[in-house]
């Protein structure tokens, strides 16, 4: 009786530490935030200019997101040109944002042989009209 009641408490143990291994990343919860380095120097540039950076050059511009054109692509626009921009989900970090809102955005230039430049969006931030430059 003393083996079998043993047996039984083993597999109760085993099939707890199953479900506990199932469970516990499930209730992990996806942690936001951190530091991002900008550089003082770092100066707002023009869609114009942001086209003729070098591939994962870090920029920094300001303009509004005209229309979506596909899976996380955007296009973004100032007064010199327009540019396709990419955010990922999780980089709207909560903004929600209106087509023709001012935006500041961060990122790093994407330029693939054969396509045109874009820039992969780190993060983005509404500005008040008051910031339009």
């Amino acid at each position: 009786l003393y083996h079998w009641m043993m047996k039984e408490i083993h597999k109760k143990v085993l099939l707890a530490l199953m479900c506990l291994c199932v469970v516990t990343p499930a209730l992990a919860k996806k942690k936001e935030g951190g530091f991002v380095f900008v550089p003082q120097s770092l100066v707002v540039e023009s869609v114009e200019n942001v086209k003729n950076k070098s591939d994962d050059t870090f920029v920094v511009m300001q303009g509004q997101i005209m229309k979506a054109v596909g899976d996380d692509k955007y296009v973004f626009a100032d007064k010199t040109g327009e540019i396709i921009i990419e955010i990922d989900e999780d980089d709207f970090n909560g903004v929600t944002v209106m087509e023709g809102e001012l935006l500041e955005i961060t990122g790093d230039v994407d330029k693939d042989l054969m396509k045109a430049p874009e820039v992969d969006v780190k993060s983005i931030k509404k500005l008040d009209k008051k910031n339009n430059k």
